[in-house]
């Protein structure tokens, strides 16, 4: 296993080694850090979002962000018995009232990990893959910054798998880390009966959880948050020799193969 891919093949160890992961022991709580605060508690609500534009609210930024992203299925997800082992032990915890649950189904459509953060304009991507890529979602995961997000770590399903997508970060001068996918925000501190059952979960849940994922597309996704509530699909870069497809400037949203409507849009 090379420098390059083992992240991919192996994101809880990596992430492990760098000792990324919330110190449950060290602490009697989990509190959520000023960049959370800052950049994605302001946007925990369910109103109606304006398309991009240079209007801006809180924790909003202009001009947008383009990355490339490993698009997640998340009608597959909800599927899946681990996961819905997972979201059921959180509503019937003490963290419950902590959830916000309204952002399961306004990021379903738009449910990804970030592959290459930061492109520039005319950034070396490819308008195809001819390989076939498959991922792998693992179990929750709550990292030491950004400590109100449950992230689902995603990992290359094997090596050719990997070896790709390491190859189209090297391709771009991307650094190599472990991919992950935000899936469950928080709204406060947990404390109490609170903490001690989310630190029970995690630990649960993360062993149980491996849903493999077929891939058949990449997506160059513009957002101007850190949640992609605000955003576009640019394209598709289809895996396996189809042909790049461009979005409209226009275009809003992001519309994945088994998406679902966003509400209010």
């Amino acid at each position: 296993m090379c420098e390059e891919t083992a992240p991919l093949l192996d994101p809880l160890t990596d992430l492990s080694r760098q000792a990324a992961a919330y110190d449950w022991a060290g602490n009697g709580a989990l509190i959520l850090d000023q960049r959370y605060r800052e950049r994605q508690l302001p946007l925990l609500d369910d109103r109606a979002r304006a398309s991009l534009g240079p209007e801006v609210g809180a924790a909003e930024y202009w001009p947008p962000i383009r990355s490339a992203v490993i698009p997640i299925d998340s009608g597959r997800l909800a599927a899946d018995g681990g996961i819905t082992a997972f979201l059921d032990d959180l509503r019937r915890s003490a963290v419950a009232s902590l959830v916000w649950w309204p952002g399961l189904a306004l990021r379903a459509d738009r449910m990804h990990a970030t592959l290459v953060g930061g492109l520039g304009e005319g950034s070396d991507l490819p308008a195809r893959l001819a390989q076939h890529i498959e991922v792998m979602v693992r179990g929750p995961w709550i990292g030491r910054f950004n400590t109100g997000r449950v992230y689902l770590p995603v990992q290359a399903a094997d090596k050719a798998s990997a070896t790709a997508l390491a190859q189209l970060r090297t391709r771009t001068g991307a650094d190599h880390r472990p991919l992950l996918a935000g899936y469950v925000q928080l709204t406060d501190d947990v404390t109490g009966d609170a903490y001690r059952q989310l630190r029970d979960i995690v630990a649960t849940h993360q062993s149980r959880i491996a849903v493999r994922l077929p891939l058949s597309e990449l997506w160059l996704m513009d957002t101007m948050d850190d949640l992609v509530l605000r955003s576009r699909l640019a394209a598709r870069i289809p895996l396996g020799g189809g042909r790049m497809a461009e979005h409209p400037p226009g275009a809003t949203g992001v519309r994945g193969p088994a998406a679902r409507p966003r509400p209010g849009s």
